[in-house]
């Protein structure tokens, strides 16, 4: 159904860049060392992640450079999505049913991943996936289960967390409707949303990543 707006809660969900045997070159930076332990990044690398993990559109240098894998039998499990440093990146059938649908400002940008000697390509293609919308749009009074975690101080609106998502805890206007297919909620963290339309391709297709989806009610 397309009149529909769902909520994934696939930013919460643990095994998504856990030891992936893959690492990671910045912008400007070396590469990586070949160690499931992941050190600090830059803090330009910080701020980046952050504007990422909030829907922000980020430019191609505030993204990672470039991967290598460094544990074949650890990335050869790995899902159509994955993280590329900090970064939210698909692959497969996923990015397959991406292109097909209005990321916003955003998008998929299709980048590198090297063999251990960080020279020789992988068969990909690969995609950081950019995104570039923000809509307003939840009824916070209307919401089950939200706690407040950030003060409009610090990012210019009050934000809310939930987990363990149920179906009809989450209620938007039907302004969710309009724009982009897939996009954040500015009062709502670590919130993936998405149209019907686009729910329902990524059902069809049954792909393997857990998207915790819960359908939200629209008021």
């Amino acid at each position: 159904m397309t009149q529909e707006v769902w909520v994934s809660s696939v930013m919460t969900e643990g095994g998504i860049g856990n030891k992936q045997g893959i690492r990671e070159k910045y912008y400007g930076e070396d590469w990586a060392p070949p160690t499931f332990i992941l050190g600090v990044p830059p803090e330009h690398v910080i701020a980046a992640t952050d504007r990422h993990y909030r829907g922000h559109a980020l430019t191609r240098e505030e993204f990672t450079e470039a991967m290598y894998v460094f544990d074949e039998k650890r990335w050869a499990r790995q899902k159509d999505l994955f993280m590329a440093g900090g970064f939210y990146a698909v692959r497969g059938k996923l990015a397959e049913v991406l292109k097909q649908f209005d990321l916003g400002a955003g998008g998929l940008i299709e980048f590198p991943i090297y063999q251990a000697d960080k020279v020789t390509p992988l068969p990909g293609p690969f995609y950081l996936l950019n995104f570039g919308c923000i809509k307003d749009s939840v009824v916070i009074e209307q919401c089950q289960k939200l706690h407040h975690v950030f003060e409009k101080k610090i990012f210019g609106y009050d934000q809310w967390s939930v987990s363990n998502l149920e179906d009809g805890e989450i209620a938007v206007t039907a302004a969710a409707l309009e724009g982009p297919d897939l996009w954040f909620e500015s009062k709502l963290r670590k919130k993936i949303l998405m149209s019907g339309r686009l729910h329902d391709a990524i059902v069809a297709e049954k792909i393997k990543v857990n998207f915790k989806f819960a359908r939200a009610r629209i008021e």
